[in-house]
């Protein structure tokens, strides 16, 4: 009689093993990079309107004021001694910015509109410090010397 040798077959069903290991590494690595790229996606996009309401002020040495416009909150940046400036405020449920002579009516259907939103709040901490609040957050403005009225 003929003895059976085993060592083939025990060498395929390992290497059917460590492939079926490999895989299931590839299904759960995938899986769990899917997760991580969409929360960095959606924490992006959360941050991004608030990143531009910063860049927005700080990028004015000038005039920077708030106040209730026609459509509510109203967040003014002035171009220096121009007599122009952006205007910044909600127009159906979008915050739109509004550049033009600030001392014109607001143009809302010509504007541009920066996000969804809802909510539009500022609140002045102190002489050189506001807190904008939005749907996506808050954001604290430091308003450097000079950029109050």
């Amino acid at each position: 009689m003929k003895k059976r040798s085993y060592s083939g077959l025990y060498i395929i069903a390992l290497t059917t093993f460590f492939l079926g290991c490999f895989l299931l590494l590839v299904l759960f690595g995938t899986r769990a990079y899917r997760q991580v790229a969409l929360r960095q996606s959606s924490n992006n996009q959360h941050r991004a309107l608030l990143s531009y309401l910063q860049t927005v002020t700080r990028s004015s040495e000038t005039e920077i004021s708030t106040g209730e416009g026609e459509y509510g909150t109203m967040l003014t940046v002035a171009d220096g001694d121009t007599g122009f400036g952006t205007r910044i405020y909600i127009y159906e449920g979008e915050l739109v910015e509004d550049y033009g002579k600030l001392s014109s009516s607001l143009m809302p259907k010509g504007a541009t509109a920066i996000a969804e939103t809802a909510r539009f709040e500022i609140e002045e901490i102190r002489e050189d410090l506001l807190q904008i609040r939005t749907d996506e957050g808050s954001v604290y403005i430091h308003i450097r010397e000079g950029g109050r009225p």
